[in-house]
């Protein structure tokens, strides 16, 4: 009677209640924030190309230092203020290193993106920062144990043909303003690496702390390393005085990179890393919008056409949130199994106990209790009154102490 009257939900209602995901405020709130950052994100490439491909003299590592120093300002003064193990000290000394890690790879993906400038064009960099896309999707599978469903399979295909489209779009426009294009396009691969890795770190911190300890230990170990590292490499540089004239272009930088890591974490928080890769896509289009405008960049009619692809896989994405197994399950799971592995041990060392402890009353006894374990016939068994100590009867006592407790019985 109950399976007669459980309804039966078709293919179109299992859409339609996945659709209905869409009419959610939390989603479209998710989406328009992805936007945001895609459109920082544009801004942040279009200022590192004016700062890094201009004549006066360039700080590739420098030039992420005020974003660092922004952040130590506001998180770490924040975090300093805190007790207890929410404290900066005792946060420095539980997992200090592992921010330390993260920020080293923080910096390096900044640092390679802006030398990427100074030697290819912005939509190479744009496209190529695409590869991020993959690398983020093995990581989040490895590291947060993300599972990925049908729908996001489907969404991320139908956002990797929109940067097809993109790509075949830029096929056609060969202008190439870059000094070396093939330099630029590997340091823009490996620093797109990088910023996918970080991403799926700074998940994994801000879903297993929280924001405000995530950037306040960003913007203190990140101003320590970007200083030593300008120092090292950028000394004469930042003698030099042709770099100062670019302090407006330097602060709106720093502004705008400041934003998108903030607004990033909130964004990993809710959504996850491939959400925000997916949603950086559509970055692309705006990129080459404003490449229109300033550079001469050549309209292409696969422009729309990408950005429309993109920003349904960022729709059919938002539609189920991924299921994630936390790690410390995973370890539940093996302490468990461990434990019923040790209790199976002391089980059966129990029963060698008790067994050990077995007193017989007649030698038809213990032909019958050996015959049982199957070690030795009951022919073969010896006389109660021979000694038969051996290093295997002393383990679990010899036939001497049963003889004796038998004839004393």
């Amino acid at each position: 009677m109950g399976d007669n009257n459980t309804p039966n939900i078709g293919f179109c209602d299992h859409i339609g209640n996945n659709l209905s995901e869409l009419g959610k405020w939390q989603v479209w709130l998710n989406i328009i924030l992805g936007q945001f950052l895609s459109l920082v994100l544009c801004a942040i490439n279009t200022l590192a190309h004016y700062l890094n491909s201009g004549s006066s003299e360039v700080l590739p590592t420098g030039q992420s230092l005020p974003h660092y120093m922004f952040l130590c300002a506001v998180f770490t003064s924040w975090l300093a203020f805190r007790r207890g193990d929410k404290g900066l000290i005792s946060i420095i000394r539980a997992r200090g290193w592992r921010y330390v890690l993260l920020c080293i790879i923080d910096v390096e993906a900044n640092t390679l993106m802006s030398t990427a400038h100074q030697f290819t064009t912005l939509t190479s960099i744009q496209l190529l920062g695409c590869v991020a896309i993959p690398v983020a999707l093995a990581l989040s599978c490895l590291v947060l144990g993300v599972r990925y469903r049908m729908v996001h399979i489907l969404a991320v295909s139908v956002c990797l043909i929109g940067v097809g489209c993109l790509v075949w779009a830029n096929i056609e426009d060969t202008k190439i303003d870059g000094k070396n294009q093939l330099v630029g396009d590997m340091l823009c691969l490996g620093g797109a690496v990088l910023f996918a890795i970080v991403t799926v770190l700074q998940e994994l911190s801000v879903k297993n702390t929280d924001i405000i300890e995530y950037l306040g230990l960003l913007g203190l170990f990140g101003s320590i390393i970007c200083g030593l590292q300008m120092l090292l490499l950028e000394k004469q540089t930042m003698i030099s005085s042709s770099w100062k004239n670019s302090g407006a272009l330097l602060s709106s930088f720093a502004a705008c990179q400041f934003m998108f890591c903030t607004f990033s974490s909130i964004f990993l928080l809710n959504m996850g890393t491939t959400a925000l890769h997916l949603s950086l896509i559509s970055g692309n289009f705006y990129t080459l919008i404003i490449g229109i405008l300033l550079f001469n960049y050549k309209f292409h009619a696969f422009y729309f056409l990408s950005y429309t692809l993109s920003m349904t896989g960022v729709y059919i994405y938002s539609i189920k949130r991924t299921s994630t197994r936390p790690m410390h399950s995973m370890l539940t799971v093996s302490s468990q199994r461990n434990d019923a592995a040790a209790q199976h041990l002391n089980n059966r060392h129990s029963e060698c106990q008790l067994q050990d402890h077995i007193i017989v009353d007649s030698p038809e006894r213990m032909n019958e209790i050996l015959s049982a374990f199957g070690t030795i016939n009951s022919n073969d068994t010896f006389p109660l009154s021979h000694s038969t100590n051996t290093t295997f009867t002393s383990f679990y006592g010899s036939h001497d102490v049963l003889s004796h407790q038998t004839t004393s019985a």
